[in-house]
């Protein structure tokens, strides 16, 4: 069986410079792919030791690169979408075509640590993460989440369909969250811009389903990243007694980017080890 079974395409990866983006970019080039990242900040991971310790390279670029891959890296706020538009049409100049589309920009994130002043005697800056509730959430932190999780998603998607319409062929992989799936009021507004990319998800496989394109999200659940930190604790609340992996969500990405997943659109696949009940 060929392994390079993405040989010739090109994957766009927002979000791509720390955690679960970058997993997706290096498995995506690993099967072959052609890699574009996009990010706020190309350099994220220096924040997170965690991150740091992971890198083989200065950026996950350079990573991509050693794999034998064309890649192009651009720092764009994606909750424009002028500017969205601008380095989508950069990357499509430069790589030639666009196949893959993964939108995991995102985050439970008011203000990012790379967005803070350094604490002294810190190890690690952190997140500052939202603490909103359904009936009492402060304005800056709902447009702050809706934006950066919902907008970004969407405008990325936008620009990325006219050039998947012409070719008539593409693999869009939004992501949601199980916290879009499970509406205990936890974890507001996060949650709600989740749930509004399961639902859009939902729409634009139907608008982009004639020109054999296939849209479909995945929802990971307590999944180990230098951002939210070591969660083992939770296992115990997990049917399968493990917090999840990068690997484990880059594999169901791998799914949705390739030819498994041709009569799949629309649908949306929970990563959570069995804990939604």
């Amino acid at each position: 069986m060929n392994q390079l079974k993405l040989e010739g395409k090109v994957a766009l990866v927002t979000g791509g410079a720390r955690g679960l983006g970058r997993g997706y970019a290096l498995h995506l080039a690993k099967l072959g792919a052609d890699i574009a990242i996009i990010d706020r900040n190309l350099k994220a991971a220096e924040v997170y030791e965690f991150e740091r310790n992971q890198m083989t390279a200065p950026t996950v670029m350079e990573e991509c690169e050693a794999l034998g891959r064309r890649t192009i890296g651009l720092e764009v706020d994606l909750t424009d979408r002028n500017a969205t538009e601008t380095a989508i049409a950069q990357i499509a100049g430069k790589l030639g075509r666009i196949d893959i589309a993964v939108c995991n920009a995102g985050g439970g994130t008011v203000t990012f640590a790379d967005e803070r002043e350094a604490e002294p005697g810190a190890n690690d800056q952190t997140d500052l993460v939202t603490t909103g509730t359904p009936s009492d959430c402060a304005e800056e932190m709902l447009t702050r989440v809706l934006d950066i999780n919902l907008r970004t998603c969407m405008y990325t998607c936008m620009a990325v369909a006219p050039y998947m319409k012409r070719q008539r062929s593409g693999k869009i992989v939004t992501v949601s969250s199980t916290a879009g799936v499970d509406a205990r009021g936890r974890y507001h507004p996060y949650g709600t811009a989740k749930a509004a990319i399961i639902h859009y998800t939902r729409a634009l496989a139907q608008e982009l389903g004639p020109y054999n394109i296939n849209v479909n999200a995945i929802a990971p659940g307590v999944i180990r990243t230098g951002r939210l930190g070591d969660r083992s604790h939770l296992a115990e609340t997990i049917p399968l007694r493990r917090e999840g992996t990068i690997e484990d969500c880059a594999k169901v990405v791998e799914f949705l980017a390739t030819d498994m997943s041709d009569y799949v659109t629309g649908r949306t696949i929970i990563i959570d080890g069995g804990m939604l009940r």
